[in-house]
């Protein structure tokens, strides 16, 4: 993640970069394509090791690196959906 992205998903949605990476690795997340329509886009829901359930935009580059978009935390709605197993 570019460093003045990475200042901007902190500032504006008060998300560490370690939280961003650990909620890859919920083997609970959800990965598909970006509900907006961008083709290049793609969309993770994980939880973070802060028990946060967010929402990442990236595009994937290659087997290891994703450029983040952005990244924010699910409303609470969301968040309920989420723990029935309904990811969206």
């Amino acid at each position: 993640m570019g460093r003045d992205k990475y200042k901007e998903v902190q500032r504006k949605h008060n998300i560490q970069f370690y939280e961003v990476v650990s909620a890859f690795d919920d083997p609970d997340g959800y990965d598909g394509p970006d509900p907006q329509g961008h083709p290049d886009r793609w969309m993770f829901i994980g939880k973070s090791v802060t028990n946060r359930i967010l929402v990442i935009i990236y595009i994937p580059e290659d087997a290891e690196i994703h450029r983040l978009i952005t990244a924010y935390e699910r409303s609470q709605e969301m968040r309920n959906g989420y723990y029935r197993g309904s990811r969206i």
